[in-house]
Order: structure tokens, then sequence, then C-alpha cells
């Protein structure tokens, strides 16, 4: 070999980690690109680059039909003279094609230092004899790892000749740290380009977690855990750093993990930046989101924008927030690391800095950021006259809780009640915290800035001081108080007072919901829309979307519902506001909750994910619905109750955390668990909950549901028909459930109205009542047909797939048969007769045997003797006409008898 050669191992592919986690959808679009001349994976470091490029070189190598081969090339530091990169370069591809290159090699070896050869020249003769040597039929990949170590203007233009002269089916893939400033616009025009950056690599929250758990990091700190997967933002080096610091200690340690990311980041990261750019980094880390202006301000300096581009091009842990160019953040982690790094230097100086920032903030219009700064800088003084002038209506739009909390906690309480407008944006930010005793007290100091100097003064005042007040008696479930306040702040208050009107009217048609009087809920959505158009305020006209896409859902007009959801949502994004938005929050968690009605539980659990990270970012209440929605997702799966009842319990968690009154979330939580009590043979627990909801929420004079579930009392009777039908009474179940159709079918709850029938269609045939049942199946997917709504035919397709196949022969053509005929599980038709039904005790046991316990087991669990249990088992096959027990689970589950 050479003595210019390159090593051996630059040329070796490096295997996959052993704790690799696969990236099957990213895999899958490089393949789909195979027709690209290039493929460029440019990420920050760790971001899992060249593990990527590995995986893909492997999955070509190992595909069964049509495999590819592969070229590997890890660049150096030394490879950046253009010289030293062509010898790699022909040996890597004589891997492939041994000898080629030879002349060209000879050259590149026997060049004089002092008279440089044309690489231009070196590079079209290596095309031609590469041309001579391979055919496109042989599909080749060559991938080059690792080119931010040789970027220049030299190398550059020899890539972008590489690429133009490249033999037909030759495809570059090539991983940098950065952007390359080639010029690119004509492959992309001519679709021989795939570019995968930062946003394709970061690990979702479900996979990090599944690799954090493989690791062995312990679950037990669900909340500290979540915290770290949020912070981390999808770096996979920082997972690394987690589940090494987990293998070398009983418990995850925060300190150890956040020395190996500072470590790692000062040697990959920072150390490598110009000292210019080290020291602009150092400054600006301190505030959460900036702009070129902005850093030129704090900075008193004019070469901001030309640092900003620098740290864009070589992806150094910058965050876009617009797609404008104008708003940026630093990673959560890269900030961590280098504000722990500064914490005790140049305080005096970073306070000048908050106040510079405070100055420009405010100038430009940003209150709420004007007063961040003014707490950062430690003047209270300053931030408590800043909060003086944040508009209402504002706050009211964005509602973002956890920022306002944060205010009151350190603004001085002399300070809080300083001004009328400080003593409304802390009783509102303690209203929609559902703090609603503090709220009450905030709301009472009010009066001691009463009367007002002037009869319009006294009005508005009184206006919205109303609309609080109504909003905090909904909070607590006082419906009549919550209509009479908000009617009285609408007397009051002027057109012109968007937010403090929006939301009583937003008010009157939630009270109106939970009295079953939806013509009046609709009344007052749209004269909540006409306001909220007139003003031109786009997150108060969302606010108002929601509440309409609700009374549509309602109606069960789910796929309009939906469609009303993903128009406005693709509103907000256009808009780009920044991270911590409640009504988004909102948004997508109701989105996803409809998209689960229409038959797609993949897209629904990531929807209804990403409305629940933003809405626990800003404390919005919204994220329990989100936690609710997801156990019933997971409910569905099989052996998903665990996950089910861990997500409804981490939901107390947080609401215990947030000071949150149990009135407001148990009686929906608990009625979830009963459901899942029930599924899972706890029949004791559920008897001991249901009545007492029941008692509350459906009997006489019942307390009014939370304002985002106005249908608790009908869940309830449900999930309590399903009691009763599993203690024997057979006859009350299905007439509690008779009468609660009749009910939902006069007020027009189309969806809640199909739970119920599909809830009887199994009573019915499990009763033997087949063409019963039969009948209001057909009368209920008529009924579903024009909206094709799946949502309630799910549990009958894996409970009764017998009867769901034969209903589905005889309904009529239409889009919801032909789906829930698709989602039909493949199983052989067995026969569904029975000799007779089953007991209750013999159900019970057979529900038993379907959870795999033994007859031991299931004799402590039913408290019978096992002689008995024997008995049972026995009667149970022979009713079922079968002989073994995974037989009479498997009919079990025909007739519908198991879940």
């Amino acid at each position: 070999m050479s003595a210019f050669s390159s090593f051996p191992n630059k040329m070796f592919r490096p295997p996959l980690p052993a704790d690799h986690l696969p990236r099957l959808d990213l895999v899958r679009q490089i393949e789909s690109a195979a027709f690209c001349r290039l493929v460029l994976i440019s990420a920050p470091a760790g971001f899992g680059k060249s593990t990527l490029a590995a995986e893909y070189a492997e999955h070509l190598a190992q595909r069964p039909s049509k495999p590819r081969r592969s070229a590997w090339i890890t660049l150096e530091r030394h490879d950046a003279d253009s010289a030293q990169l062509m010898r790699s370069l022909i040996e890597g591809l004589r891997d492939l094609f041994p000898g080629v290159g030879a002349a060209e090699l000879a050259l590149l070896c026997q060049a004089p230092a002092d008279q440089p050869l044309s690489i231009e020249l070196v590079l079209s003769g290596l095309m031609a004899d590469l041309h001579r040597q391979c055919t496109p039929q042989q599909p080749v990949l060559v991938i080059i790892d690792d080119y931010h170590l040789v970027r220049g203007s030299a190398n550059d233009n020899l890539c972008a000749l590489l690429f133009e002269q490249l033999p037909a089916g030759f495809q570059i893939l090539l991983t940098c740290r950065g952007r390359p400033s080639w010029s690119l616009a004509r492959m992309r025009v001519n679709n021989q380009l795939l570019e995968l950056d930062e946003r394709h690599l970061r690990v979702a929250r479900e996979p990090a977690q599944v690799f954090l758990e493989q690791a062995g990091v312990k679950m037990s700190d669900a909340q500290w855990l979540r915290q770290r997967i949020e912070r981390n933002e999808g770096w996979f080096a920082g997972l690394r750093m987690l589940a090494l610091t987990a293998r070398q200690s009983t418990a995850p340690s925060k300190t150890s993990e956040e020395r190996l990311v500072e470590a790692y980041l000062l040697e990959e990261v920072i150390e490598a930046q110009p000292v210019h750019v080290q020291a602009f980094v150092s400054q600006i880390i301190w505030f959460d989101h900036f702009t070129a202006e902005l850093c030129d301000q704090v900075r008193d300096a004019t070469d901001s924008q030309a640092i900003l581009d620098w740290l864009l091009q070589h992806q150094v842990f910058i965050v876009p927030l617009d797609s404008l160019g104008t708003w940026y953040r630093f990673h959560h982690l890269f900030a961590d690391v280098l504000r722990q790094r500064g914490a005790t230097k140049g305080q005096s100086a970073r306070h000048r800095m908050h106040l510079r920032a405070c100055d420009w903030f405010r100038e430009h219009g940003f209150i709420a950021d004007a007063v961040e700064q003014a707490m950062a800088a430690e003047r209270p003084d300053e931030a408590a006259a800043l909060a003086q002038h944040l508009p209402l209506d504002q706050l009211l739009a964005e509602q973002h809780v956890s920022t306002l909390l944060r205010w009151k906690a350190v603004l001085p309480r002399i300070l809080q009640g300083s001004s009328a407008r400080l003593v409304l944006v802390h009783g509102w930010t303690l209203a929609l915290a559902c703090q609603l005793e503090d709220a009450r007290v905030m709301l009472g100091r009010l009066a001691h800035f009463l009367p007002q100097p002037d009869a319009a003064g006294q009005r508005l005042l009184l206006g919205q001081a109303l609309a609080l007040q109504s909003f905090i008696a909904r909070a607590g479930g006082d419906l009549y108080g919550a209509s009479t306040s908000a009617h009285q702040s609408l007397q009051c208050l002027k057109q012109d007072e968007v937010g403090s009107r929006l939301m009583s009217m937003l008010t009157l048609a939630d009270v109106a919901v939970c009295q079953q009087d939806m013509d009046g809920a609709r009344h007052w959505a749209r004269t909540a829309l006409e306001l909220a158009q007139r003003s031109g305020n786009v997150l108060f006209e969302a606010q108002v979307v929601l509440v309409r896409a609700r009374l549509l859902q309602a109606r069960g007009e789910i796929g309009r519902a939906s469609r009303l959801l993903a128009e406005q949502r693709g509103v907000l994004a256009a808009l780009n506001f920044p991270q911590g938005l409640a009504i988004r929050a909102r948004l997508a968690i109701y989105h996803g909750y409809l998209i689960g009605q229409l038959g797609d539980l993949d897209t629904a659990r990531h929807r209804v994910r990403e409305g629940m990270e933003e809405a626990r970012a800003c404390r919005d209440l919204h994220v329990l619905p989100g936690y609710c929605l997801l156990a019933g997702i997971e409910a569905r799966r099989r052996d998903g109750f665990g996950l089910a009842f861990e997500l409804l319990a981490e939901a107390e968690r947080l609401m215990h955390q947030w000071d949150v009154p149990p009135v407001y979330y148990l009686g929906w939580g608990t009625v979830l668990k009963s459901d899942l009590w029930i599924s899972a043979g706890r029949y004791a627990l559920a008897e001991q909950w249901l009545p007492r909801l029941r008692q509350t929420y459906c009997l006489d004079n019942p307390a009014a549901p939370p304002s985002f579930f106005h249908v608790l009392p009908v869940v309830i009777n449900r999930v309590y028909a399903r009691l009763l039908w599993s203690q024997g009474e057979h006859a009350e179940a299905e007439e509690l459930l008779w009468q609660a159709l009749k009910t939902l079918q006069q007020q027009g709850e189309r969806l809640q109205a199909l739970s119920v029938m599909t809830q009887l269609v199994q009573m019915l045939y499990r009763s033997q009542r087949s063409a019963q049942a039969q009948r209001l199946l057909l009368e209920a997917i008529a009924w579903a047909a024009d909206e094709s709504i799946i949502g309630p035919f799910v549990p009958l397709m894996s409970q009764l797939p017998g009867l769901m196949r034969r209903t589905l022969m005889r309904a009529p053509a239409t889009v919801l048969r032909d789906q829930l005929r698709a989602r039909l599980p493949e199983v052989p038709e067995a026969d569904v007769s029975m000799v007779e039904p089953l007991s209750n005790r013999e159900q019970m046991v057979l529900e038993c045997i379907a959870r795999g316990h033994s007859n031991q087991q299931i004799s402590e669990a039913l408290f019978i003797s096992l002689h008995t249990v024997k008995s049972h088992a026995r009667r149970i096959n022979h009713k079922l006409g079968v002989a073994r027990r995974t037989q009479a689970v498997a009919q079990g589950k025909v007739l519908g008898l198991l879940h």
C-alpha cells in the first residue's frame, strides 16, 4: 500500500451499536429516493447521522431482492486537502471496482508539493475509468461520512463536479454537520436531491421511551423522565448519555447525565466555534428566544445577523421559530449547559443585558416578554409596572397560565393588588388554572377599585369582573350563577371589549350544552364567532371554532368537525406562534379524538400526544382530556390495560401538583378506571365507585359535569350498565341503556347514541337474541354511514367479528360499510351456537381463563374451591362446544363474551 493511501478503517462501515434504535421510517424514505443522485443528511453533532447511514447500507446489503453494493468513506481533518480527498475517494471506490483510478492515484502520489495537480482533471480521468468499469444495471451507493471536517471552497467545487459526472446508477449519501455551501438548486428542481435534517432525525417521545426502557432506565419517576425527554428534544446523543448514567448507577442521576452532556457539547460543538461566535453564544444563551435586532441591542453590536447565519449554516444547536427566519432559540440542553457554566459569572453585566432586552420588547409591543426580562433583571417594580400594560385581550387569547403563575409567584404581594388591571390579570390567571378559591379572593379585591371616577370606567370594570365571576362559577359547577353573571357582563361591556365579551359568550354556550339546549349553544357560538372575526383576533376565533367542533361532534358530524379543526390548525401553523399556546394544544387534542372516531388510532394517538405536550408547557387543564383519550386508545390494544391505568394515575398526580380541585377531574377519571376495572374483572372496585358517580351526576339534582366533558352522565350510565350485566342484572342493564338511547336520540347526540347502540348489540347477542342484535346493528350502521363514524364499532369488530361480517353483508353499500369490512380481523367463521347461555359465575371464570389464570389462581380470585373451578370449566367447554381452554377463549371472543 502506498504511503499516501487511506487507512483501511476509513473504508470500513462501522457496525450498528448494541443499543441501536432502528429508524425504519427514515430508511424507507431514503430507499424510496433511490433515483436521487444525492442524499444529504445534515444535523448537529449527536443526532445519529452516521448511524442512519450505516443502517441504510446494512438494509441494502440484506435485501432479499436486488441487493445494492455500497462503499463507505469516513473523512478526517487531513482530507481537507483536495488531493488527499481525491485519494480517499479513489480508495473507497476501489473496494467495489478493484483497479479503478490507478493512473489518477499514481499521479496524486507522485505530484511534487510545489506543483499541485489540477484536481478537476484527475476527477475527470477517474470518472471516465469508472464509466468503463460499471453499468447502470449495477446500482452503487457511495457513503461519504463527516463531510463537515473537510468543508472548503475547493472541496465544495470538487463535490459539485463529482455529482455532475458520476455514472448513472450511482448515488452519494453524504453526512455533515451543517448544510454544505454548494448550489443545490438544480438538483432540487430536477428531483435529484433528498434532504434530511435535524427535524427528521429527532427521536419522537414514544421511541425515546422504548430506547430508555431497553437501556434499563427505571420508569418510576415518570414526570422527571418525561421532562428529560422533552428537554432532550429528540437528540439521540442525549438519550444515550441518560441511558449510560442509568447503567452505571441504580437510578439515573441528573447531575451525572449533565456532566456527560456538558463534556460532549464542549468538546464536539462549543470549542470548535470561532472565538467571536463563542462570545456571542455565551451572551445570548440567557434569552429564551431572540432576533438579530434584539441581539444587537443587548450586545451593543451590529454583527448579530452574520453570526446567526454562521450558526445556522453550521447547525450549532440553533432552532428557527418561524418560517421568516426572524425568531430563534437554542436547543434546550445546549442552553442548559452554557447557562450552568456561566451562572456565577458576570451577573451585573447579565442584568444590564436583560434590562436592554426589556426596553426592546416594550418598544416593540411584546409586553409579556418585557415583564419576563424585568424579572430576570431582578426588577420586580418594573415588572409590575409593565404587567399593568398587558392587554387583557392578549391574556385571554393566549392563556399561557404557567407564565402568568410565575409572575404571580415572583411579584411581591403588595404589587399584585396595586391596580385593578393587575387584580384582573391575576384573577384570570388563577381562574384559568382552576385555583378557584384564590381566584374568588382576587375577584373580591376589585371592590377596592369601585366606584370608578366615571360611568364608563364603572361599567367597564363591572363588566370585566362579571365575566371573570361567570367563568369561576362555571368552573365550580354553578351553572345558574355562571349564566346570570355572563348575561350581566354582556349588558355592561361595549362591543370593543372583545376578550371579556367573548369569554362570557363561550361560558353561555357551555352552560347551554350542559343543559342539553343545543339551539342555545349554537346561538352563542355563532354570536361569539361574529365577534371574534370582527376583532381580527385569530386566537379568539380558534377558541370559538373548538366550541363549534364540539357541537358538530355531538350531532355526529365527525368528519365536518375534523375538517374544521384541521383548517383552523393550519391557520395557526401559518402564523408561527411560539410553543406554549393553549388553544393550539386544545385543537390538537380534540382533533386527535375526532380522528380516532374516524378509525385512525395511530394518527389519533400522535395528535393527542402532540397537544398534551404543548398543554403541559403552558399548564393548560385540557391536558386532562388528553390523558383520558390516550388511556381509552391504549385500552383497546392487547395488553394495554396496564398503560391505560398508568396514564390515568399520571393525570391525577399532575392535577394534584397543579392544585386543581378533585371535583374538576375525579368524575371523568374514575368512570374510565371503572370501565377498565370491569374489563379486568376487578368488579369490587367498580361497585364501590359507580353508584357514587351516578348519585352525583345522573340522579336527583345532578352536579354539572366538567366544561370539556358534558357527556359524563351518559358515560357513567353506560359503564354502570356494564357492571349490572356482569352481576347478572341483564334486564336492568338493558333498560338503563334503552332509556339512555331514547334520550340521546331526542337530543340529537348521535355519537353517544351510537356507542349505546353498539353496547346494546353486545348484550342482545350474548343473550342469544342474534336477530334483534343484527337489526339494531344495521340501524346503527345506517345512522353512522353519512359521516363514516368508525369509533363506536371498533369493540364489535374485535369481539363479535362474525356478527359484524354477516351484518355488513346485508348492509347497503356505503363508504362506511367498506371501511368496516376492511378492518375486520381475518379469522375463520366459527360456529356461533351455544347449548345455553353462560351463568354469571361461568362468565367470570371464562374471563379469568382468557387472562391466562391457572385453576388455582381462579380459585383464589373468585373465592371458590378448586373443584368448583374445574366444574365450571367443564360446563363452559360444553356450552361453547369446545374441548380445550384455548378454544373456549377463541369461541368466547367470537361470541362477544370476552373483550
